[in-house]
C-alpha cells in the first residue's frame, strides 16, 4: 500500500511538472459587433457554416451571411419562440415555441439576384424569370 501511495505522489509530481509543456496560447483575432434592434435570445448556424441565424426578442431572426459579415435579411416569427436550430442540409429552420408546444420546420430559400450585364437574350430586358429546380429529379 506503501508503494502504491509513493507511485501515486511520484505520477501527480511528474503530471505537476510537465503540465506547462502542453498549455496552448490563445490569441484574439479581429471581431466586430452588429448593432441588433433587439435582445438575441438564440442562435444557430448552418452546416456549411455559410449562414447564421440569431434568434430574438419579439419574434425576430436574423440572418447573419458568415461570407460577406453582413446581416442578410430577417423573418418575422412567433413571439413566443424561445430556441432555433438548422437541419443538417440548412435548408430548413427548426423553431421551437414553447407557449404552443410546437416544432416548426420553415424552408429557406435565398432569392439570388444573377448578373446578366452584356450577355445576349431574347426579348423584354425587364421581364420576369423564375428558376425552377427539381432536387428530386433522377
Amino acid at each position: 500500500m506503501h508503494q502504491v501511495r509513493k507511485i501515486c505522489i511520484l505520477l501527480a509530481a511528474l503530471i505537476f511538472c510537465f503540465s506547462g509543456l502542453v498549455m496552448a496560447e490563445v490569441i484574439k483575432g479581429d471581431s466586430k459587433t452588429f448593432e441588433l434592434d433587439a435582445n438575441p435570445i438564440d442562435m444557430t448556424t448552418t452546416g456549411d457554416g455559410k449562414y447564421t441565424f440569431i434568434l430574438a426578442k419579439g419574434g425576430k431572426v436574423f440572418i447573419f451571411d458568415n461570407t460577406s459579415g453582413q446581416i442578410k435579411d430577417t423573418l418575422n416569427v412567433s413571439e413566443s419562440v424561445v430556441n432555433i436550430g438548422t437541419s443538417p442540409s440548412g435548408d430548413f429552420l427548426l423553431l421551437a415555441d414553447s407557449k404552443n408546444k410546437t416544432l416548426e420546420m420553415v424552408k429557406i430559400a435565398f432569392v439570388v439576384n444573377i448578373d446578366i450585364s452584356g450577355l445576349p437574350f431574347k426579348g423584354p430586358a425587364n421581364a420576369p424569370v423564375v428558376v425552377a429546380v427539381f432536387s428530386d429529379y433522377q
